[in-house]
């Protein structure tokens, strides 16, 4: 059974977890730690260079998942760390179900996702934040996050914002950060009494619990609010998306950022339509990173057309 753990941040979250996170490289004899690439990465050599990672920059360029498939490849038998947010470790897990990496050899540690901004938009308010971006997506942790219009389209509409599915979850929303971190493992292997400060009170979890509840419920909200505001756009069922993919002709920029598409591209007929069983095993299996859309030079939005059409599959598959 997991159990919650609380890790005393003294006001300095972020420093905190760095700390934490080396703290954790030493214990499970870890030989790398792969992170997003974003200055210091994505492999890391030495539990020194953590103290420069910063998992709550709300910013995603593409889903680490795929990097850490590519590390293990490079490197077989050796015990690797990986930093996700929960988007990523539900590719992660869905990459090592179709045997693209063993789960074994990768030490995953998710964090709560409070957001990520497009690339553009995080540059521009990155050079025009006072405080920095992370100071205040954290600020806003125990309220749920900032508003969620301001982010990435897929993170709008999240519905599993929450680390649950690591080897090490690391909760922040609904705590108050500037005082505590949540912490729990589901792998053996971690021992959190020699690095947290002690079980978290019942009433940490609950307040954590009930946040990721409401913000589950106002994601859904606003994703029911895009589709009936793209009603008439959206293709009507998988037939027509096989029919708005035939409309982009040789792109395939959302199938080459998808990470399972990484691992199983869709296979394409003679008359050059996409195989429909293959878009179903790619649409079924999508773990929400919003990669494709962000990919896609024509703007699509894919995020809300793959969701609206992957629920009408998933009810035809129940039936």
């Amino acid at each position: 059974m997991n159990t919650n753990w609380k890790l005393d941040t003294h006001g300095e979250p972020l420093k905190a977890l760095q700390a934490f996170l080396q703290m954790l490289w030493h214990q499970t004899d870890l030989k790398a730690f792969i992170v997003a690439p974003d200055g210091n990465g994505p492999t890391l050599d030495s539990p020194d260079e953590l103290a420069h990672v910063n998992p709550f920059r709300p910013l995603m360029r593409l889903n680490t998942a795929t990097l850490v498939v590519k590390v293990a490849r490079q490197r077989p038998g050796q015990r690797l760390g990986a930093l996700l947010r929960p988007c990523e470790m539900r590719a992660l897990n869905e990459m090592a179900a179709r045997g693209a990496v063993r789960r074994e050899d990768v030490l995953a540690v998710c964090v709560d996702c409070l957001g990520t901004f497009p690339a553009e938009e995080f540059e521009w308010r990155a050079e025009r934040s006072s405080k920095g971006l992370t100071r205040e997506a954290l600020r806003f942790a125990p309220q749920g996050g900032i508003a969620a219009y301001r982010y990435r389209p897929a993170c709008q509409m999240c519905a599993e914002p929450g680390a649950t599915d690591g080897d090490v979850n690391i909760g922040v929303f609904g705590l108050p950060v500037r005082q505590f971190l949540q912490v729990n493992a589901t792998n053996g292997d971690v021992l959190l009494q020699g690095l947290a400060n002690g079980p978290a009170e019942a009433g940490l979890t609950l307040k954590r619990d009930h946040m990721l509840a409401k913000i589950a419920e106002r994601h859904g909200r606003t994703r029911e609010r895009v589709i009936q505001g793209l009603e008439q756009d959206l293709p009507s069922d998988l037939n027509a998306l096989l029919d708005q993919f035939e409309g982009c002709g040789a792109c395939e920029s959302c199938m080459q950022a998808c990470p399972i598409c990484a691992l199983d591209h869709p296979r394409k007929t003679q008359d050059g339509r996409f195989v429909r069983e293959d878009l179903v095993n790619w649409l079924v299996s999508c773990a929400g990173c919003g990669m494709c859309e962000q990919s896609c030079p024509q703007h699509q939005p894919l995020s809300v057309v793959f969701s609206h059409i992957r629920e009408q599959i998933e009810a035809e598959l129940a039936l």
